[in-house]
C-alpha cells in the first residue's frame, strides 16, 4: 500500500524503532475520511441498493503493499461489496487468545462454537475469528496455541480475522505476563484506569511508555509473523470502537483530538508493515455504531485502511451507519453482528439466525461478511449467548443459498 508521508519513516534509536516526530502533521491525517458529521451519516434504509457506477467501490487493490494472497482476498471482498459476487460470508468469533484452543470452554472454544455447529448444520463458517488479548495478556506460547487452530482452519479453506484489544500499557508494562496477565477491565475506562493515559506518548520516542508499547507490538507482531510463515492472511482489526468512550484508547481522553488515535494506528501500520514485514494483514478500521463521535472521526486515511467495519448488537440487526460506511470506497463488513446483549433473547439463546440473511440481502447488500460474537458469563448464573450454535435456526442460516460458508469460498480465483 502506497503510504502518504504523514509521519515520515521509522528509524532505529537506542535499539528501538521510533517515528520521526518532526513531521507529524495532524492536519494531513484528515485526508481520506468522508468528513461527515454524526447527524448526517444516514439512517438504516439509506443507500440500500447499488444502482449506478458512482456507487461502486473503485479500489486499486493491486496498488497496495499486500501479499498476492491478501490481494486476492481483498478483491473478493470488493466484489462482494459491489454485488459482483452474490452472497455474504458468515463468520464466528471464538473468544480470546488460547481460549479458542480449549475444548472444555463451551462459551468461547472452537469445538463448541465451530465444530459443534458443523455437526448440527453440515457446514463450517467461512471466517474464524479471535481476539489476541482483551480478557488477559497472553504469553507467546499461548498465542502459538491459538495460532495452531487458526492455521489449521486456514489450511482447510477458511478465512481468519483477528481483533486486538490491548490492555492499558500504563497499567501493565508486560515485564512478567506469566504471573501478571491482567484482567479484562484493563482494556476499559473504569475507575482511575485513564489517569495516566496520554495517547500521544505512545508514539513519542522520548517517553518511557514508548518502549512498553513497542514491547506489546513486538509480542503481537511475532504471533502474526508465525501466521505469515504458515501462509495465513489475516483480516486485522486492531483497537476497535475508538469513537466510543469505553476503551482506554477511545475519545474520553481525546475529546476533540482524533489525531491522537490516528497516529497510533498509522504508527502500528508502519511498524508492522515496514519493520516486521507483515504483508499478510488486511487492515480493518472499525468504529462503533453507538459511538458518541462520528463514524469517520478517527479514520487514519486511505493509505492505511483496506476494509471498513462496524459493530451492531440489535435484535433488528439495524446498521445506522450503513450509508457512512459507503463513503470510504472500501469493502464494508460487520466485525461484530448479533442480536442485542441483554434482552431475553440473548440470555436464553432464542435469536433467529435467519434474520442475518433477510436483513443483509434486503437492506444492506454491500456487507461482504459478518462475524457473530462468542458467548460469555455475566456472573450469578447469567449468560449472554451470541454464537450461531447457541441460537435458533442455525441449520437454515448455514445452508442458505445467500450464505458463503467455508466450502463456498473461492478467493483464489480473484
Amino acid at each position: 500500500m502506497k503510504k502518504a508521508n504523514v509521519l515520515g519513516g521509522i528509524m532505529k534509536h537506542n535499539n528501538i524503532y521510533v517515528l520521526l516526530p518532526a513531521i507529524i502533521i495532524a492536519g494531513i491525517l484528515l485526508t481520506g475520511c468522508g468528513g461527515s458529521q454524526a447527524g448526517s451519516e444516514g439512517g438504516e434504509n439509506a443507500g440500500n441498493t447499488i444502482n449506478s457506477a458512482s456507487d461502486r467501490i473503485d479500489y486499486d487493490v493491486d496498488g497496495t503493499e499486500l501479499s498476492v494472497k491478501a490481494k486476492k482476498i481483498l478483491k473478493m471482498l470488493v466484489a462482494l461489496s459491489n454485488d459482483d459476487k452474490p452472497g455474504v460470508i458468515v463468520g464466528q468469533n471464538c473468544g480470546h487468545g488460547s481460549q479458542i484452543a480449549d475444548p472444555s470452554n463451551t462459551l468461547m472454544g472452537y469445538k463448541s462454537l465451530v465444530e459443534d455447529l458443523r455437526t448440527a448444520t453440515g457446514k463450517y463458517v467461512g471466517i474464524l475469528g479471535v481476539d489476541y488479548e482483551h480478557d488477559r495478556i497472553f504469553t507467546p506460547a499461548e498465542l502459538s496455541q491459538c495460532n495452531k487452530v487458526l492455521i489449521d482452519y486456514w489450511n482447510r479453506g477458511g478465512l481468519i480475522t483477528i481483533n486486538w484489544s490491548p490492555h492499558n500499557p500504563w497499567l501493565n508494562d508486560e515485564s512478567d505476563i506469566a504471573h501478571n496477565h491482567g484482567v479484562w477491565t484493563d482494556t476499559r475506562n473504569k475507575d482511575d484506569n485513564l489517569k495516566d493515559v496520554d495517547l500521544a506518548k505512545l508514539v513519542d520516542p522520548n517517553d518511557p511508555i514508548r518502549a512498553v508499547w513497542l514491547k506489546k507490538l513486538d509480542r503481537i507482531a511475532n504471533a502474526l509473523l508465525e501466521l505469515r510463515s504458515a501462509g495465513v492472511v489475516v483480516l486485522w482489526r486492531p483497537m476497535q470502537e475508538m469513537n466510543g468512550n469505553w476503551f482506554w484508547w477511545g475519545y474520553e481522553k481525546n475529546q476533540n483530538n482524533p489525531a491522537a488515535y490516528k497516529n497510533i494506528f498509522i504508527d502500528m501500520y508502519n511498524y508492522f508493515t515496514d519493520v516486521k514485514g507483515l504483508d499478510n494483514l488486511i487492515w480493518v478500521y472499525s468504529p462503533a455504531t453507538a459511538g458518541a463521535r462520528p463514524f469517520s472521526w478517527a479514520y487514519p486515511g486511505d493509505s492505511y485502511v483496506n476494509v471498513v467495519a462496524t459493530t451492531v448488537y440489535d435484535d433488528g440487526l439495524t446498521i445506522p451507519n450503513y450509508e457512512a460506511m459507503m463513503m470510504f470506497n472500501r469493502p464494508i463488513v460487520m466485525a461484530e453482528y448479533d442480536g442485542a446483549d441483554h434482552p431475553a433473547s440473548a440470555a436464553s439463546g432464542v435469536f433467529d439466525n435467519r434474520k442475518f440473511v433477510e436483513t443483509i440481502q434486503d437492506l444492506y447488500p454491500r456487507v461482504a461478511y459478518f462475524v457473530c460474537w462468542h458467548n460469555w458469563d455475566n456472573g450469578g448464573g447469567n449468560f449472554v449467548y451470541h454464537s450461531i450454535s447457541k441460537n435458533q435456526f442455525s441449520k437454515e442460516l448455514m445452508n442458505s443459498d445467500d450464505i458463503i460458508t467455508r466450502d463456498k469460498l473461492n478467493w483464489k480465483s480473484f
